[in-house]
């Protein structure tokens, strides 16, 4: 049976810049880890890519080594503590356009303005927010559903920065993360300084309006004038545009785990009336209803294959009124219930025990 479908031709892919595997790599040295080659090799990453950091790699390789490597480091928080430590320096071109930069308002304007060129088909937003300033990281690719380390890495990259003309006791005033609260919640207030709120609608760091005037202590206006122009450069030969289904499918994503999806509040979240998305999804061949299917299927693998999670429990995380209901669906995609497909793709003792009594 087939597996889940995605909406964009995998051979033109979201990608970041391969810059982010020499931290990774880093990060993984200090962690005392010895299957960094292993880890490579598992996920698919070149490891010329070391010396050639303005070369993108796809993002959802990246991200498999960053689940990979927290799976065989047996470190749930990974993600959280790889972006709490990652160097700024080692974001490349767009992290020292930031630490080029005047003023941190400056530098996360910057940021913001060029981050589709350092990661596409995605969103860093500078905004103020009742009396506050946000700064929001989004995902706007649909097919990427493994998210939660991604956004706690890219946000903790962001503190780093901010830490350079804050310094390193300043913490945000709130951290906003829109996936669910994992078991070991506690390490994100100790890394943010910070409270951390979960099942938020998106991911963002709110800190004060006053912050964006402190100087950057690294302030080169000739190194700022390269990266942009490098950067620039970049935005004329990549060009990646995000299709409405994408769009669609990653708010989803961000909504299903607190509520059930409805076209309504999709189109809300775009800033668009809901009879203008449904056109537009139609222009493109797709509707709502298809799309939110899609995104199930692709959850419920992803659940399935990384996580010991219960089927009820995963019912209920995919908006399902029943348990029985996702099961009949689950076999309507696959031709087989979810217990067996988790064992013939997982293929260990230890799932077969875990899931005996869900039967």
């Amino acid at each position: 049976m087939h597996r889940a479908t995605l909406i964009r031709e995998t051979d033109n892919p979201t990608t970041v810049m391969g810059a982010v595997v020499s931290g990774f790599a880093s990060f993984l040295s200090s962690q005392g880890a010895t299957e960094i080659e292993d880890i490579f090799e598992r996920s698919a990453i070149n490891p010329h890519v070391l010396s050639d950091p303005n070369q993108p790699i796809p993002l959802s390789t990246f991200l498999k080594a960053i689940d990979t490597a927290s799976q065989m480091t047996d470190s749930d928080n990974f993600g959280l503590w790889l972006g709490n430590q990652y160097r700024p320096e080692f974001l490349g071109l767009w992290g020292y356009l930031g630490l080029s930069s005047a003023t941190l308002g400056e530098a996360l304007s910057n940021m913001s303005h060029f981050f589709p060129e350092f990661q596409s088909r995605s969103m860093l937003k500078l905004s103020h927010h009742q009396g506050k300033m946000r700064l929001e990281y989004k995902l706007l690719d649909g097919s990427i559903v493994s998210r939660r380390h991604d956004a706690e890495m890219t946000l903790g990259n962001i503190f780093n920065v901010m830490r350079r003309a804050l310094g390193e006791r300043w913490a945000p005033q709130e951290v906003r993360f829109s996936h669910s609260r994992p078991d070991c919640w506690q390490d994100h207030q100790k890394a943010f300084r910070s409270e951390v709120l979960f099942e938020q609608d998106t991911n963002a760091l709110i800190f004060n309006v006053s912050d964006l005037t402190r100087p950057m202590p690294g302030a080169d206006p000739q190194l700022m004038l390269i990266a942009k122009q490098s950067l620039n450069f970049l935005r004329l030969s990549n060009g990646l545009k995000v299709t409405v289904a994408e769009r669609v499918q990653s708010e989803i994503i961000e909504i299903i785990h607190t509520d059930t999806p409805r076209i309504e509040q999709i189109a809300d979240r775009l800033g668009l009336p809901a009879w203008t998305l449904t056109r537009q999804l139609k222009d493109e061949g797709h509707t709502f209803s298809n799309l939110l299917d899609s995104v199930r299927r692709q959850l419920a693998c992803h659940y399935l294959e990384t996580s010991n999670i219960t089927i009820s429990r995963l019912a209920f995380l995919l908006r399902y009124t029943e348990t029985s209901s996702f099961t009949h669906a689950f076999t309507r995609w696959f031709g087989e219930s979810p217990k067996h497909w988790r064992i013939r793709h997982r293929g260990n003792a230890e799932a077969n025990s875990n899931l005996k009594s869900e039967e």
